[in-house]
């Protein structure tokens, strides 16, 4: 039996959390609805979680609610659950969405909320949700998950409006190593021993680690990241707790740190769940002044790749030997990342703290050279744990890049160049797809055309309708690079990689521009899968990166400059010619024709100005009145959805769009505009430890999706800042 959390704040209101960890079995009967049946030889499940399984599945979960509740219903919320469910509370129907077979059908964009008589909770309760997945992952899979009474759930699903707290995970990292703190549960959820998703298609990532929880007699006061760094902290009655993964150390041990009065570190303890791996553990002991004392705890792990069974006592001689003084040399280590960084004059306060929180997210998400895996070397993560993204897409990659160009962080953009350029890739030269047509790149390439694995190498995610094969990361690479060039001064760099470069980058983009000079069908920004579509996006991407790569090769007299200045000017051609409506606005695809038709508006068409490809003002100020009336959020007082007539994940909003437009406003004299838009996800971060994520929901504000957004999010707010600040 789990005891239910109470928890009262003023975001949330007085949220009863349902345990983590549920009972499931892929199975069907409906007995298994009784809250008399015996569930313990059920395996166990994190909820909310994806499984891979095909068909019908059960979970349940028993808890205990030990104080009475209010008023004569409560709502029982589950979040989003893929793809139907049959929900039973103590053996009651109280709701479900979708269908079941034989007429399946999908209810995975509603969130379960499920209003149910108050008295149907006892003291000991049994909550059965019978799920059916249609394809790929399912099960529940997104929260919140809890109970409300009428009032909390009135102040939690209808909130004001404004910036407001909305997100309770922090994420620390050295790019070797991770840990999730969850604010609400004071808990570290889980320590995976890689920051990537997976190593493979057979291998993904588990935690060594789970449920770290600090027994202490008091709660915690405030929870937040110590200086804008990697270290998380957080405050108690007379001690203070930080966690973090060691940059200074460059190893795989993560380190949590007591501090305070001696008599109340020394009263608390730690306990902890061991998952697979071999764990390693100890703890190391420092007087401090005025009767204090700070505690190291150090915890790693024994596997197939970390063989050093004596790496913890390693790092515990070395706080030894040098005082305990880590976690200073911690916090000292991204203050002087933050010292080397080119941080824009005039920035507000809260713009500066959110910029160097940027600055750890982009470090903590980028492979350093200890990972075992040499060519996993440099890759940045789209998101950090426990974002779900914490895979190396080209797309998200490059928009971290062009950040850290800004930023002057030359090395890190460096080794994440190296990175796409050392990669395998060249898997999808070919493939047939179910129409008997090819829809492979056609020639060999360096650039993935989604994302990598772990190991580095070339990904592509499946579902029905085949794999992504993307074509913007070809011509956002050469974006990246010739930017990373033009800012460091590094023409050795340009003139190492030039022949791959020009063979299998630039002429590859030449190579998939259609007879109507524009980039070819491919699966589209937003990963749309085969057959796909001459999406503007890829070619204003493409159209871009023939431009600078041209640019560059010309200042350098290197190479046939002049062959890709005119494949840059056929596709500005064919952008014009095609997907410039009236010209008023920038359309979607090129077979789009019914403004009502769902992705016929697409905001990454936006790029067309924030690449500068076009000097016509009018035609901005035109496509951001349309563009406003259509995906804007909240009458357009914000921001910006990614595509119309979507579903509740592409028509919520979209951060990285509202840095982007932000960029091009810059780009076009409209600074009150990007400043608008700027300040908006900067007072919402405030409140959300200086952490960007994917989304803002498009009814409440509040955070959704990946959290935090490493490329969408830490990089393209440093650009918008340095657009902004010139």
């Amino acid at each position: 039996m789990f005891l239910l959390l109470f928890l009262t704040s003023s975001s949330i209101g007085q949220t009863i959390l349902l345990p983590e960890r549920w009972q499931f079995v892929t199975a069907d009967s409906s007995v298994y609805a009784d809250p008399k049946f015996v569930d313990s030889t059920w395996t166990r499940i994190d909820v909310p979680s994806w499984w891979y399984y095909l068909g019908v599945a059960w979970y349940r979960v028993h808890f205990k609610i030990d104080k009475p509740l209010s008023g004569d219903s409560v709502y029982m919320v589950l979040g989003k659950i893929d793809d139907a469910d049959k929900t039973y509370l103590n053996g009651v129907f109280i709701g479900g969405m979708g269908k079941f077979p034989p007429d399946s059908e999908t209810a995975y964009t509603k969130d379960r909320i499920y209003k149910c008589p108050t008295k149907l909770l006892r003291r000991d309760n049994v909550l059965a949700v019978r799920v059916y997945n249609m394809m790929g992952p399912g099960g529940i899979v997104y929260g919140p998950i809890g109970i409300y009474d009428h009032r909390d759930f009135v102040r939690q699903f209808n909130p004001p409006p404004g910036p407001k707290k909305s997100f309770c995970q922090l994420v620390t990292s050295n790019g070797l190593i991770a840990a999730v703190y969850n604010e609400q549960r004071a808990e570290i959820e889980e320590v995976p021993p890689d920051i990537f998703q997976a190593y493979d298609s057979a291998n993904f990532v588990k935690p060594f680690l789970r449920r770290i929880v600090v027994s202490t007699k008091s709660q915690p006061i405030k929870t937040f990241y110590k200086d804008n760094t990697h270290v998380i902290g957080v405050k108690y009655p007379g001690m203070e707790i930080d966690c973090f993964a060691p940059f200074t150390t460059e190893e795989k041990v993560f380190y949590i740190v007591m501090s305070g009065r001696r008599a109340e570190v020394a009263r608390s303890s730690i306990t902890y769940e061991k998952q697979s791996a071999e764990v390693l553990v100890d703890s190391v002991s420092f007087d401090r002044a005025k009767d204090g004392m700070e505690k190291y705890f150090m915890f790693s792990f024994v596997d197939s790749l970390q063989t050093n069974r004596d790496i913890v006592t390693a790092a515990k001689d070395r706080l030894i030997a040098h005082d305990g003084r880590l976690l200073d040399d911690e916090v000292k280590f991204m203050e002087n990342v933050f010292a080397r960084s080119k941080i824009p004059k005039g920035l507000s306060e809260k713009q500066r703290s959110l910029l160097e929180q940027s600055i750890s997210v982009l470090k903590m998400a980028q492979v350093p050279p200890q990972e075992p895996f040499p060519k996993s070397h440099g890759q940045i993560m789209a998101s950090l744990p426990p974002g779900g993204w914490n895979i190396a897409w080209v797309r998200d990659g490059c928009y971290s890049i062009l950040g850290l160009n800004r930023l002057g962080l030359f090395d890190e953009a460096r080794h994440a160049l190296s990175f796409m350029l050392n990669a395998e890739s060249s898997h999808y030269v070919h493939y047939v797809y179910t129409d008997g047509k090819d829809y492979g790149v056609g020639m060999p390439y360096q650039i993935s055309v989604c994302r990598y694995f772990g190991k580095g190498t070339e990904e592509s995610d499946y579902n029905q309708d085949g794999p992504n094969i993307e074509l913007d990361g070809f011509g956002l690479s050469l974006i990246a690079l010739c930017d990373y060039v033009q800012r460091s001064g590094d023409t050795a760099f340009f003139k190492k990689y030039y022949d791959e470069l020009a063979t299998k980058v630039a002429d590859v983009v030449m190579h998939c521009i259609d007879t109507n000079n524009v980039i070819r069908r491919d699966s589209g920004p937003w990963e749309r899968h085969l057959p796909g579509k001459q999406f503007a996006y890829t070619s204003i991407a493409c159209a871009a990166g023939l431009r600078d790569f041209a640019k560059l090769s010309s200042r350098l007299g290197i190479g046939d400059p002049e062959k890709y200045r005119r494949g840059f000017e056929r596709l500005l051609d064919g952008v014009r010619t095609n997907l410039v409506v009236d010209d008023k606005f920038i359309k979607g695809d090129v077979a789009a024709v019914d403004s009502n038709k769902h992705d016929y508006f697409d905001g990454g068409t936006f790029e067309a100005f924030g690449f500068g490809l076009f000097p016509d003002t009018a035609l901005f100020q035109s496509q951001l009145q349309e563009y406003s009336r259509m995906l804007g959020v909240a009458g357009g007082i914000h921001g910006f959805s990614r595509i119309n007539q979507g579903d509740w994940y592409e028509t919520s909003e979209w951060i990285l769009l509202d840095l982007r437009v932000a960029s091009a406003m810059c780009r076009y004299g409209d600074r009150k505009g990007a400043l608008r838009l700027i300040n908006w996800v900067t007072d919402q971060a405030a409140f959300n430890f200086n952490l960007i994520p994917e989304l803002y929901n498009a009814k409440t504000s509040y955070y959704d999706g990946a959290v935090p957004m490493v490329g969408f999010g830490a990089g393209a707010y440093a650009i918008a800042l340095s657009d902004l600040y010139k």
